[in-house]
């Protein structure tokens, strides 16, 4: 699949006009004449023109973030990818693309989070489908009677070494969650899909 992420270079969506594999014939008269050539049918046929396709200059579920849409690697998409649109769009800096395959956007599931380890008053999560692809950003909620109610993101982690964050573990050093207990709760959030909550034992 391709991921056609919205650079904000300029205002508003950009249509992708040169594929049509899968999407929807548009489903109403345009406004005038039903004899217009430009017209089309209500519930649309083969060779009907489509539904547009627009990049979304903001994600909708998350404004602070640039809009994207993802594609299925059609022919027609590999062929606007390769000489069209897509990487037109690309070269001039309007978009970025990026490769990934379905299995990629599975929820996270925590499967265990050994406290003080790798160090007393750390937390290693470990599980699975933990990264997100950009812009999507993973972030560790950890909320409890110790810690409190305490959210990271992946760069906050990462900042404070020995923090990493990999598809398959999480470690967070002890000065980003003082007090962390037995009994408190973890939830990773990657690709705006929230993991099941684990309690720390």
């Amino acid at each position: 699949m391709l991921r056609l992420i919205h650079s904000q270079t300029v205002l508003g969506a950009l249509l992708i006009d040169d594929l049509d594999d899968g999407l929807s014939n548009k489903g109403g008269h345009r406004l005038g004449s039903t004899g217009d050539p430009h017209a089309y049918k209500r519930d649309g046929y083969a060779n009907e023109p489509k539904q547009e396709c627009y990049i979304p200059r903001v994600n909708p579920n998350n404004v602070a973030q640039p809009g994207y849409i993802d594609l299925e690697e059609t022919p027609r998409v590999t062929l606007s990818a390769a000489q069209g649109k897509i990487v037109g769009f690309q070269t001039s800096g309007l978009i970025s693309v990026v490769s990934f395959v379905g299995p990629d956007l599975n929820a996270p599931v925590i499967t265990s989070a050994p406290l003080n380890v790798p160090a007393a008053g750390d937390v290693t999560i470990n599980g699975t489908n933990f990264l997100s692809i950009v812009p999507d950003i993973t972030s560790v909620r950890l909320f409890g009677a110790g810690v409190g109610d305490i959210t990271l993101t992946a760069a906050q982690i990462i900042a404070v070494a020995p923090g990493a964050v990999s598809d398959t573990a999480i470690v967070i050093d002890s000065t980003l969650v003082p007090a962390l207990a037995s009994g408190d709760f973890i939830i990773v959030t990657a690709d705006a899909q929230a993991s099941n909550t684990f309690t720390i034992v």
